[in-house]
């Protein structure tokens, strides 16, 4: 494992463990104002590693990363409960409501806050609701739908294009399911249908269309290496290898990859203070036993052309623009989980903790305004999946709250057990699935 993806997953971590040390303090500080007794406060599960105690309660970091908790005197019913006036079972049923929601209203009221801030600084908008088309992958839904590199996407499904994650999200959970584009071509314009397939075996769907792009040396190569011994420099920009265009990652992968280490041209562009010059230079790719692939040494970058810009907006207008993307964000749960349904997602497309602090860890390593973004997602759909009725959640809190207001007295210790171990008992295999699917995608990316 390389020093990069160590970098990853701890950068990952860290802001999982923000997400749950919110939602966690959230039922933490309703327990001390309802005046319940909380016995711990802790960030993941398992074997405590460093714990304090102060005023009965024990703060502690345990050595299982993926979520956390707040243990409170008589809140589990396989318990034997003592009936002191500050235990959770005895509290009023609004006091013990008050306390389910404020884990899952810490992080959406977090995420809003996260929301607002970013748009006070300048979020990258898209330039127009016209997408131009930089590549188009060979064999691909979008190449059958006869969509060409520089056509133009006018509207999806009906509506106006809204830059390219709407794109990438509108196909993503769309595997099988034609959707109807308006794009624009030399001839003119016209109508095409496009049928997106699952991308790989990651359960999601592609079109296998990219807006443009410039592929540039992110850093200097090493001078022992084949780009470094022929002068290539960083913020170079790659336009060709041995004469075919390179306008993504993947391409300069393949390129370089079919050379079998044969020596091949490569044109790219520098710029300085005057003048940008077209250069080349021809080198011969080296083989690297660690990822099984041919190399010329450059570590690579990607910047759009001019499809996004900045646009800073004042306190009042980014509250709105905050409220309005809180709500998208918390719904998208609920279209992915009917596009499940419906079969045009696979059940393999959800992500659990692992998946979770993979992504973090990349996106943050990337753009830290994107990890904070990414953080803002994963926090509101974080509160949003707890108010659902389900018995291990703080939904499940509340349904149980809710069967006791209307029968006037609570479930029994043993029911509540049983629907919890129940619940457990799913949601723990479920858990291993999608762990399961998230280290299989993990090994892939890491390849």
């Amino acid at each position: 494992m390389s020093i990069y993806w160590i970098f990853q997953i701890i950068l990952g971590l860290l802001g999982l463990s923000l997400l749950v040390f919110v939602h966690e303090l959230g039922h933490f500080l309703a327990a001390k104002f309802c005046k319940v007794r909380v016995l711990t406060f802790s960030i993941g599960f398992g074997k405590k590693l460093l714990k304090i105690t102060r005023n009965g309660t024990t703060y502690c970091i345990s050595a299982i990363p993926f979520g956390g908790y707040v243990a409170m005197a008589g809140e589990d019913p396989e318990q034997i409960r003592q009936n002191r006036p500050d235990d959770f079972h005895v509290q009023a049923i609004w006091k013990r409501a008050l306390i389910a929601i404020a884990g899952p209203a810490f992080n959406i009221i977090f995420a809003f806050f996260l929301l607002t801030g970013i748009y006070m600084i300048g979020n990258p908008e898209p330039v127009s609701d016209r997408l131009v088309v930089g590549i188009v992958e060979p064999e691909s839904a979008a190449e059958e739908a006869g969509i060409a590199s520089g056509d133009t996407i006018f509207t999806i499904a009906g509506k106006k294009a809204n830059g390219w994650e709407k794109l990438r999200e509108e196909m993503a959970i769309s595997i099988g399911r034609s959707i109807a584009l308006e794009i624009g071509t030399k001839e003119g314009r016209k109508a095409v249908a496009i049928v997106p397939r699952e991308l790989g075996n990651l359960g999601i769907g592609n079109a296998g269309i990219h807006p443009r792009h410039r592929v540039f040396v992110a850093s200097s190569p090493k001078e022992d290496s084949p780009a470094g011994k022929a002068g290539i420099k960083q913020n170079d920009t790659i336009l060709s290898v041995d004469g075919h265009i390179v306008g993504y990652y993947q391409d300069m992968i393949d390129i370089v990859s079919a050379s079998e280490g044969r020596e091949v041209e490569v044109v790219f562009l520098r710029a300085s203070e005057k003048n940008v010059d077209t250069l080349s230079a021809a080198m011969s790719p080296l083989w690297n036993e660690e990822i099984e692939r041919y190399l010329i040494g450059v570590q690579m970058g990607l910047a759009q052309f001019d499809e996004l810009k900045v646009v800073p907006q004042p306190l009042g207008t980014a509250l709105v623009m905050a409220a309005e993307r809180s709500c998208i964000m918390g719904t998208t749960v609920f279209r992915y989980i009917y596009r499940i349904i419906k079969g045009e997602v696979k059940l393999r497309a959800m992500s659990g903790p692992v998946g979770i602090v993979q992504v973090i860890g990349l996106v943050w390593l990337e753009n830290l305004q994107k990890a904070v973004f990414l953080l803002a997602l994963i926090s509101i759909n974080l509160g949003v999946m707890n108010l659902l009725p389900l018995a291990v959640t703080d939904g499940g809190i509340l349904l149980f709250l809710f069967v006791e207001k209307i029968r006037g007295k609570p479930l029994s210790q043993k029911t509540q057990a049983r629907i919890q171990r129940g619940a457990l008992a799913f949601f723990i295999a479920l858990f291993l699935y999608i762990t399961f699917v998230d280290l299989s995608r993990g090994a892939m990316l890491m390849r």
